[in-house]
């Protein structure tokens, strides 16, 4: 590392490039960082992915692109010193989660292979070293935010300094519990279904039934059955447990024994596996609701809601125990707001069915028993309960308090990153090409009187 290091500075100061024997430019470095050196060629990639994200790029995007990467490598030269380390089942994790994504773009493991002209192993093999250093720079940056948090008084002065005219306008804002009741399949109805399972499997093994027309014909699962009961391309942990276990235990282009989820009985022939991708047709065995079991369903729901307003029974507590809601029964039916944080919702970001429901309830109020579907289009029932309701508002305190605080400590994040960073090009070894002096950077990156 330090030898590589020492020849990159007599490279910059020399103003060498690394060129072919004709003299054609490859690539050069552009600056050194402690011990870590930036190319050109990372410049020039950077302002490409830019680009081809529909970012308008103007005169100073070369500088502003140039500090960017400046600002990674300190934080990537300083997360060295550190001894900061990164798991292999970080960086494995990471690639998995990129391979998905472009996977997703291309439509298919071959599309993805051609376009990048290396298999998805070569592809993992590139990216390990990559990925690692950002997943570094990344827990650098965190050990530099983790030391910011807003006091009361902090998240105070924050609102105060704000003009009282230039306060956002907060829409009405509400929140809300559910219970979901979904009707269960009797033992006599499971019994039937694995035998009906069974039967259809070894039809389609004694080859007497295709694949496709099995699930055509049987198969309750909507995103696969006009497919064949094809899923391409499944990343491992993107499916059920047992499903996983299948596909990986049965051989490629044989039936798989019938296995149980939550969603009813299965079969499936894995039609390709590739480390932690893998094709599988299935097909899907799931509960008939009749009448009688949705009416079972509205009973309990009804029961419920009666109990809880006549104060013999909490929403809270019938929320924990009758619930088949797994995401908020444990939280006594609270819903959350995941992409804002805490519980409050934007009435105008609410599904229509939901809003409609909650609409004319007063606080602390419970619905009635509303009919849903879930994703393959089983019937359910639903309770709602009124939990809040915030007017549309002047943003204030009081009511916005969380949001005052995020951006109060966005702002402390921010004013300490930026302490840190004057601090350390004080106190790290620094040098960039001179083609890059006229940049107005938001930092002396130069040192003075250069």
């Amino acid at each position: 590392m330090k030898n590589a290091c020492i020849a990159a500075l007599l490279l910059l100061s020399s103003g060498l490039t690394f060129a072919q024997s004709q003299g054609e430019i490859i690539d050069r470095i552009i600056g050194v960082i402690g011990d870590e050196i930036i190319l050109q060629s990372e410049l020039e990639n950077d302002l490409i992915q830019q680009q081809m994200s529909g970012v308008d790029l103007d005169g100073g995007a070369k500088c502003t692109s140039f500090e960017q990467l400046l600002f990674q490598n300190l934080l990537l030269n300083q997360a060295r010193i550190d001894s900061l380390f990164i798991t292999e089942a970080q960086i494995q994790s990471t690639i998995d989660q990129r391979l998905d994504y472009f996977i997703s773009l291309f439509g298919s493991v071959e599309a993805f292979e051609t376009e990048y002209g290396k298999s998805i192993a070569q592809w993992r093999d590139d990216f390990h070293d990559p990925i690692e250093e950002q997943l570094l720079v990344e827990q650098m940056r965190g050990s530099i935010d983790q030391s910011v948090s807003a006091t009361p008084k902090a998240v105070q002065d924050y609102y105060n300094s704000f003009p009282i005219d230039s306060l956002p306008l907060i829409s009405e804002q509400i929140k809300y519990s559910v219970i979901a009741i979904q009707p269960e399949a009797t033992e006599e109805e499971k019994e039937r279904l694995l035998v009906t399972a069974d039967s259809v499997r070894k039809l389609v093994a004694n080859k007497e039934l295709t694949f496709s027309i099995a699930a055509l014909r049987f198969s309750k699962d909507p995103g696969s059955k006009y497919k064949g009961g094809l899923y391409e391309n499944v990343r491992k942990g993107m499916f059920v447990p047992e499903f996983e276990a299948a596909a990986y235990s049965t051989p490629v282009n044989e039936i798989s024994p019938v296995f149980e989820t939550d969603f009813g009985y299965h079969f499936l022939m894995p039609t390709d596996i590739r480390g932690e991708v893998y094709s599988a047709r299935h097909v899907l065995f799931s509960h008939d609701i009749d009448e009688k079991d949705l009416q079972v369903a509205y009973n309990l729901a009804d029961s419920l809601a009666l109990a809880i307003q006549v104060d013999s029974l909490t929403f809270e507590k019938a929320a924990i125990a009758y619930s088949t809601d797994e995401e908020t029964s444990n939280q006594g039916g609270k819903v959350s707001n995941f992409q804002q944080g805490g519980m409050k919702h934007n009435v105008d970001d609410l599904e229509r069915d939901i809003f409609l429901a909650l609409n004319n309830l007063k606080v602390e109020e419970i619905s009635v028993p509303i009919i849903k579907e879930d994703p393959s289009g089983n019937p359910y029932y639903v309770i709602y309960q009124l939990d809040g309701r915030i007017s549309a508002h002047v943003a204030n305190l009081q009511d916005d308090y969380l949001m005052f605080k995020q951006q109060c400590e966005a702002e402390m994040r921010q004013a300490a990153f930026e302490k840190w960073v004057a601090k350390r090009i004080n106190s790290t070894y620094v040098r960039l090409n001179d083609d890059y002096k006229d940049c107005t950077f938001e930092f002396p990156w130069f040192p003075a009187g250069m």
